[in-house]
């Protein structure tokens, strides 16, 4: 008898759970079966298109180098003289002072002695000349008057005819003159002087030392102005010119410095594409080999709505919406500023996608409630 009842309530026990559990799963079948396609999908964030005018600004970044900088080689052969300031790396010159004296004692009296052989040959050929061209004796007697041993030599009296010049050639007084002017420019080497303000960078020999033709004596740097070496992007170059100024920065240096374009490179570098751009600036503050960041106003891009550049389809494309259906518009890309993009193409008021969108596709619906601008884009995407 008991075992009778115990299978009779286990029995019912089981219709009872499974009663349960069906009722259950028909409360969620119903709800399950009314969701709507694409439901839970968040809204996509639209922009409406402003074309406007849009400023660029352009960051340049280089190394400071002296603008005037010259390696000093000998020309001549001799021993190195002191002199009253000593050329080692430091010491500063003005244009025109002595940077290196070299012993000239030898060449200097051979100059002398063929100075004094023409002098010679001019004398000798007075007599001859007045007898013959007695209207150009004055002239070679001022001349000949005025020979100075120790001076520079004067240019030779002009001939008054063809005859006469053939008379003067026939006796060697042109011949000699020009080596002695030869000579004359070659005694100059013996003193280097400073072709302008700047300071030794470099020096490798001492006083006492014999010096050798094509021996590198050393460096003379110009530190009062330096320029400025940089790559700039095609675009960018385009709104660049001569003369344009610039503001620089260091980040050793407390401020800001006065810089202004030298000169634009025509040439394009492959590799980058980018074309170089030279800024020239005098501050003192401001030493050779320094790294420094170049800030430039571009001029403005008109017409033109900026959006972040992930929303580009291939790069010529970008979704617009008309009514909840997205749709591919061609554009064209007038610029570029980091992850930011400058478009032509869009009339003012398209609406475009605004964020990416994993299952964006042409013809694809957006999720109701989608046209709120992003955050912090505003509604040009700046």
């Amino acid at each position: 008898m008991k075992s009778k009842l115990s299978a009779w309530l286990l029995a019912s026990g089981i219709v009872v759970f499974g009663i349960l559990v069906s009722g259950v799963l028909s409360r969620q079948k119903d709800p399950m079966q009314r969701r709507p396609q694409g439901g839970g999908q968040k809204p996509i964030r639209l922009l409406t298109v402003e074309n406007r005018s849009v400023s660029k600004d352009i960051m340049l970044s280089g190394p400071l180098t002296a603008y005037d900088r010259i390696e000093l080689y000998a020309e001549v052969q001799g021993v190195l003289m002191e002199n009253a300031r000593r050329f080692r790396e430091g010491v500063r010159y003005s244009a025109g002072d002595t940077l290196l004296l070299i012993d000239d004692r030898v060449y200097r009296n051979n100059v002398l002695a063929q100075k004094s052989g023409l002098m010679n040959q001019i004398t000798l050929l007075l007599p001859d000349l007045s007898i013959d061209f007695s209207e150009s004796a004055g002239h070679w007697e001022d001349y000949l008057r005025q020979f100075d041993l120790y001076k520079p030599m004067k240019p030779l009296p002009l001939p008054g005819s063809d005859q006469e010049r053939y008379y003067v050639a026939a006796r060697n007084i042109y011949h000699q003159y020009y080596s002695v002017k030869s000579m004359e420019e070659t005694l100059k080497k013996y003193t280097l002087l400073a072709p302008f303000d700047g300071v030794v960078t470099q020096a490798n020999i001492n006083p006492g030392t014999l010096v050798r033709a094509g021996q590198k004596i050393g460096e003379l740097t110009n530190t009062g102005v330096l320029e400025m070496k940089a790559a700039v992007g095609i675009r960018d170059a385009d709104r660049l010119r001569v003369n344009q100024p610039v503001t620089l920065i260091s980040e050793v240096l407390n401020g800001t410095f006065e810089g202004r374009i030298v000169r634009i490179s025509p040439v394009i570098d492959r590799s980058s594409m980018s074309m170089t751009v030279f800024i020239q600036t005098r501050d003192p503050r401001l030493m050779d080999g320094m790294y420094l960041t170049a800030l430039l106003k571009g001029a403005p891009v008109s017409d033109v709505f900026v959006i972040p550049r992930d929303l580009l389809v291939n790069r010529d494309m970008v979704y617009a919406v008309r009514d909840s259906v997205l749709m591919l518009k061609r554009i064209a890309v007038a610029d570029e500023d980091g992850d930011r993009v400058m478009v032509r193409g869009l009339e003012d008021g398209t609406r475009i996608l605004g964020e990416p969108w994993a299952e964006a596709k042409e013809g694809v619906r957006l999720p109701a409630g989608s046209g709120t601008p992003p955050s912090g884009m505003g509604r040009n995407g700046s």
